[in-house]
């Protein structure tokens, strides 16, 4: 027989499924992609990957023309590279690094990657592909500063390359390359599973496809972190 406590259990069923079928609409979208695009530390972003960076950006509103609000933070401990607009994490992606350990670069040689905060100086579309830098190069500003301060104390390099470095920074250009201090250091394509781990000389190494979905977005001059 169809008594009250049926009713009231039909009612029920009925309201939780109106509640399942309404409440998405009330859910801001913006938000909803906000969750997938935290940098990989969160569960969010591991899980929605191959969401494009361009569609994230659209998502948040931000046009290609405030590109110079981005900025990269490299994460060596995490092997991530995260993609920031002012302070909002928008996209990470995972990197392998030098093959000279975890410690910050010191000379030139040491397959080692720096650590501390740099901009990017150059930027190149590699075509075709080269073997070990991939499809996209952007050169980061190693040696910076407290580097050449560094290399000035402990007699690595002399006054007049400290005086180099400090005024290619001061002007936002690469500086030198070819001192003690080592350079040729950036961020790349490149990376294939025959490599294996911390395959680089020092260098930020991704897949191809992942330096490609953002290289475009980011600018001469946009600020990298690389952090321990």
């Amino acid at each position: 027989m169809f008594n009250y406590k049926n009713k009231l259990y039909l009612f029920i069923a009925l309201a939780l499924v109106a509640f399942l079928v309404i409440l998405p609409g009330f859910l801001p979208a913006d938000n909803l992609l906000g969750q997938l695009t935290l940098p990989q530390k969160s569960l969010g972003a591991e899980q929605a990957p191959n969401v494009p960076f361009k569609d994230i950006l659209a998502a948040k509103g931000i046009v290609p023309g405030a590109s110079q609000e981005l900025k990269i933070i490299v994460d060596k401990s995490d092997k991530t590279l995260s993609i920031y607009f002012k302070d909002s994490p928008l996209k990470s992606y995972h990197v392998e690094l030098g093959e000279g350990g975890t410690g910050d670069k010191q000379v030139a040689g040491d397959h080692k990657n720096p650590e501390g905060q740099f901009y990017v100086s150059e930027k190149s579309v590699l075509s075709p592909p080269d073997q070990y830098l991939g499809s996209r190069w952007m050169r980061l500003s190693y040696p910076n500063i407290e580097d050449a301060q560094r290399g000035l104390n402990s007699g690595l390099i002399n006054r007049q390359i400290y005086n180099e470095i400090v005024a290619a920074i001061s002007n936002g250009t690469t500086p030198p390359q070819r001192t003690a201090l080592g350079g040729g250091i950036g961020i790349h394509g490149g990376d294939v599973p025959a490599f294996n781990d911390n395959w680089t000389w020092g260098c930020i190494g991704l897949a191809n496809r992942d330096i490609e979905d953002f290289f475009n977005y980011i600018s001469v001059g946009t600020p990298v972190i690389i952090q321990k």
